[in-house]
């Protein structure tokens, strides 16, 4: 089956037709430009899933496009949510086609985030790409399932797409940040210096990066948890109108491109293609309409709130 293909994506993500993720880990470890470290893990890790595997390291990346409507998706890797990533990566393939239906001069970058102190590979972030060379970048990418407290490191995510993502012909550049929870209060410097190769002074505060990072894309949270505490804090950064919530992990496709579609002017359209694509699954077109039309109503009031947070939060970020 073609990877750009549409049909039913229903199917579970063990049975054999999609990707093979294992591979992602290849390169990671190997130091700033230079040769590739092979990483050894125990038997409990093997038992999980988890061998031995090389991932490059993204110290001294920066991606860039000319896409005047690049679209970056940055995916939860931890634990807590579930066998979600897998099961969203496997889909992500079927992106790039319905984009080109509303958006010609697209460009997509995926990434895979954790938490910074527990996680060996919390950040993973892929060059822009589309058409078929995007089943290349999602292979790279290795959602590793631990993490260690409640909340991850968004900001690592932030900061890497505010100071090594180039989208300068951008005229309205996209952010779909897929999680369960809120962000760590804080990004220290040792982190940032060892996924980015960048010295910073100061730890950086992470709804500051988190707000500077509104002001580049426009920033969807997809969020797996409504728990009201988790809801809250998302909402106070972007607003109520760019809070997405996603029952099923098989509509995570079908989310993204009604978000797309109505930013387009096009959501007509789109609930149209997707009742016909889903003719046998009333209840995830149900579903997806409602989760993008969520919020809508408070879209101005949330607006103007998220602006005045973000004039005062990009003013204190520490760089």
């Amino acid at each position: 089956m073609c990877a750009y293909s549409w049909g039913r994506d229903d199917r579970d993500s063990d049975d054999g037709v999609g990707h093979d993720y294992k591979s992602a880990r290849k390169e990671y470890e190997a130091p700033k430009r230079a040769e590739v470290v092979l990483v050894e893990h125990d038997d409990e890790e093997r038992s999980r899933g988890r061998s031995r595997h090389e991932i490059k390291s993204p110290v001294g990346k920066t991606i860039s496009t000319e896409s005047t409507h690049p679209i970056v998706v940055a995916l939860d890797g931890t634990g807590s949510m579930s066998t979600w990533p897998s099961i969203i990566k496997e889909k992500m393939p079927l992106l790039g086609k319905e984009v080109e239906r509303y958006i010609d001069d697209y460009a997509i970058s995926f990434c895979v985030f954790g938490d910074v102190v527990v996680d060996d590979y919390a950040l993973q972030f892929e060059e822009f790409g589309k058409g078929e060379e995007l089943d290349k970048y999602i292979d790279n990418l290795y959602p590793e399932g631990d993490g260690g407290d409640s909340p991850e490191d968004h900001s690592i995510v932030a900061y890497a797409y505010l100071d090594h993502c180039k989208i300068d012909k951008a005229v309205k550049p996209l952010l779909f940040l897929i999680t369960d929870t809120n962000c760590h209060r804080t990004l220290s410097k040792s982190a940032i210096k060892k996924y980015t190769g960048d010295i910073v002074q100061d730890e950086q505060d992470s709804e500051t990066l988190l707000r500077a990072l509104g002001e580049k894309f426009i920033v969807y949270v997809i969020l797996k948890d409504e728990t009201r505490s988790i809801v809250n804090y998302w909402t106070e950064i972007y607003g109520e109108q760019r809070i997405k919530p996603i029952e099923e992990p098989r509509d995570i496709v079908e989310l993204i491109i009604g978000v797309v579609a109505n930013e387009m002017g096009e959501f007509d359209d789109f609930k149209m293609r997707s009742k016909s694509r889903h003719a046998d699954m009333p209840d995830r077109v149900d579903r997806v309409t409602k989760s993008v039309m969520s919020g809508s109503k408070k879209a101005e009031e949330g607006k103007s709130k998220v602006a005045s947070h973000m004039d005062e939060g990009v003013s204190k970020r520490l760089v």
